[in-house]
Parts: C-alpha cells; sequence; structure tokens
C-alpha cells in the first residue's frame, strides 16, 4: 500500500498524545482527594482501580478490537475511549465514583496501549525501518507535558471538572485527523483466542520487560522520598532524582532507534541490565545527593529501551497475531510496574529504603541475563 504521507509522523503523535492525556489528570489529584475528603488510605484504594482496569481488559482487547479492526479503525475506536474515559476522575462525586472511574479510565490506557503499538509494529514491518524506540520516547515526552500542561491549569486555578472535559475532545481531534495516514488493513488477519495468556517462549521473553518494569515502578514512586529520607535533600532537590531518571530515559528512547540499528537489541539490553545493576549500587551506597543522582541517571538508562525492544521482540513471536502477543506482554509488564512500588515499601518497613532499593538487583541480573530472548533483526511477517 503507499501513502502520500509517511504514516510515521501519525502513529508518533499517538503515542504523544496518549503520554499527555495520561498524566495531565495527575496534577489534579491532591484538589480530587480534597473535593472528595478522602484519607491516604482510602485514596489508595481508589487508585489502585486503575492498575486493575487496565489489567482486566489487556487480555480481551486483542481479541475483540485489535484482531477486527484496521490500523486507523483501532486507533481511532481506543482512543476515543480513552478520551471520553479521561474525563470521568474529575467528575466523581465520593469515594465509589472515584474508584469506577479510575477502572474504566484503566480500560481506555490498555485498549490504545496495544493498538498504538501493534500499529506501531505493523508500521516498522511495513517499510523496513525501527520506530518503536522513538514512539515510546515522545510517549515520555507526551508524559512531561500533561503534567505541565495539569500543574499550568491549576496555576490558574482551574478544576480538573472544568479541563479534563475541554481537553478530551480537543486531543481526540488531532488523534482523529492524524489517523488518517495510517493503514485500512486489518491489524490482524485472524482473530485469537479470548484471553492474550503468553506461551512459554513469549512467557519468557515477557520476563524481561516485567524486570524492567518492576525497577521503573520502583523509581517513580520512591526517588522522591529516597533523597528526603537518606540524604536529607531539601524540597527543590527532592524532585530532581525522578526528573532524572525520566529526562535520561526519554532521551535515550528518542535516540533508541539508531542505537538499535547500530549495536543490536541482545547488545543493548544487556547494556540496559549492567547500567541498572550499577544504578542500584550505587544508590545503596551514595554518600550525598549528588552521588544518587547520577544512580538515577544510571537507572534512567536502564528501563529506557527494554519494553519498547520486547514490544518489537514480541510482535515477531509465531503462533498468534502481533496485537496478541503485544496484548500479553502489556498484561505482565504492567504487573511489575504495579509490584515494585509496595515490594520496595514492604522491605523498607523492615529494613530501610537504601538497602530494599538493592534487594531489587537481582531484577537488574534478570534483564541481563534474559538479553538474549530478544530478537536480533527486524524480520518481515505477513499481514
Amino acid at each position: 500500500m503507499r501513502f502520500a504521507v509517511s504514516p510515521i509522523p501519525a502513529i508518533r503523535l499517538i503515542f504523544f498524545l496518549d503520554g499527555l492525556i495520561i498524566a495531565k489528570w495527575l496534577p489534579h489529584l491532591p484538589d480530587i482527594q480534597a473535593k472528595l475528603g478522602l484519607d491516604i488510605g482510602q485514596l489508595g484504594l481508589a487508585l489502585a482501580a486503575l492498575p486493575l482496569g487496565i489489567m482486566a481488559s489487556l487480555p480481551l482487547v486483542g481479541t475483540f478490537v485489535i484482531a477486527r479492526l484496521s490500523e486507523r479503525g483501532a486507533i481511532r475506536l481506543t482512543f476515543a475511549w480513552l478520551a471520553f474515559t479521561s474525563i470521568l476522575p474529575g467528575l466523581a462525586w465520593d469515594l465509589p465514583s472515584f474508584a469506577v472511574a479510575l477502572f474504566f479510565f484503566g480500560s481506555g490506557i490498555a485498549g490504545v496501549e496495544v493498538a498504538m503499538n501493534a500499529t506501531a509494529d505493523a508500521v516498522e514491518t511495513r517499510l523496513q525501518k525501527r520506530i518503536m524506540s522513538s514512539c515510546h520516547g515522545l510517549w515520555s515526552v507526551g508524559n512531561l507535558a500533561g503534567a505541565a500542561l495539569g500543574s499550568l491549569a491549576l496555576s490558574f486555578q482551574l478544576e480538573a471538572s472544568l479541563t479534563l472535559p475541554v481537553a478530551a475532545p480537543l486531543l481526540l481531534a488531532l488523534a482523529w485527523f492524524s489517523t488518517g495516514q495510517l493503514a485500512r488493513n486489518p491489524l490482524s488477519s485472524a482473530p485469537g483466542p479470548a484471553l492474550a495468556l503468553p506461551d512459554l517462549p513469549l512467557l519468557l521473553l515477557c520476563l524481561l520487560p516485567f524486570s524492567a518494569c518492576v525497577l521503573e515502578g520502583a523509581m517513580a514512586d520512591w526517588a522522591a522520598v529516597y533523597l528526603r529520607s537518606e540524604h536529607g535533600a531539601q524540597a527543590a532537590l527532592t524532585g530532581a532524582g525522578f526528573g532524572i531518571f525520566a529526562a535520561i530515559m526519554a532521551g535515550t528512547r528518542l535516540t533508541g532507534d539508531r542505537l538499535i540499528d547500530r549495536l543490536g537489541p541482545v547488545f543493548l539490553a544487556r547494556c540496559c541490565g549492567v547500567s541498572g545493576l550499577l544504578g542500584l549500587t550505587v544508590l545503596w551506597a551514595a554518600p550525598n545527593v549528588w552521588t544518587a543522582l547520577l544512580g538515577f541517571a544510571l537507572m534512567g538508562f536502564a528501563a529506557s529501551l527494554i519494553f519498547p525492544i520486547s514490544v518489537t521482540a514480541a510482535a515477531r513471536q509465531p503462533g498468534r497475531s502481533p496485537a496478541m502477543n503485544i496484548a500479553a506482554l502489556s498484561l505482565i509488564c504492567f504487573s511489575g510496574y504495579v509490584i515494585g512500588p509496595p515490594v520496595v515499601g514492604f522491605i523498607a518497613g523492615l529494613v530501610g529504603l537504601r538497602t530494599a532499593l538493592a534487594c531489587l538487583i537481582p531484577f537488574a541480573i534478570g534483564v541481563l541475563l534474559l538479553a538474549p530472548r530478544v530478537q536480533p533483526k527486524l524480520a518481515a511477517q505477513p499481514t
């Protein structure tokens, strides 16, 4: 199929918009908590509904959406549902309605997660050009932009009940317009089973990004607390750990496609494992804040390329459609992101946060040992 305009900018824009719409509501969370009168325990209970919505939806997306629609249709349908559900948290009136809103928001995140990754893989295969890493880099940039826009709205004292309903249709219109450059042919030639559960080879591959997501989740939730509790960092520096982590991760992903072409995915996956091992060791031994920030930079590189490399590898696994394999991989990876922070918190309560982070070293070693599970070449597949 020939395109008047390359589909690459279109799918990259979808990744950016997805990252933006997911992150935009987060700065409003303290105000939503205050409006609903939730204590910390109630807030934590409600927030658990978001990953539950994602994990409940991921196994079904490949069958009931991706296997029956084209690249264009899958993106448009799932992004429309994401845009609608992104409004709901700001409209909640009590704890149960907030939890239900987050569950449906999670289902919207799950749909776009599979649709955009399956489409990026299809574009890679069709054009024989790597784009997966840069797409995920733009998703990270979208996260930063969404958080910034949400903070800007708060600076003007605009509530979530106003800004989210205004932003959602605008972002949907951008996504809808961009998908005109995507193909109309089906993402999958035949529907798969009702549950996108992995077979053994795919399961072994999924353990690689699972390990990386455990590390990423721990850094996201505990970086600021670590700097404050272990090094007495002032308020201006407590956010620097995650900021450096996120910036290194985004920058590496944006240049990752060229790195993979030059060095190969297996070598880079091993480099990520080594970087994670070094980063956790630095965080355990760091004598001051500045050394700790080096540790977070190393962890940013460690978490950067594993997921996009693994998505491409999963899509090439034989036996099922790329979309079904990506749904299975996303389910397992996201469980790692959910599991990591509470495990660190539990261990920190016993032995301290510094030692708790060091206890994640086996996951960095897991990345290093599982690196050969990714395929070394971008091989064409029939659609």
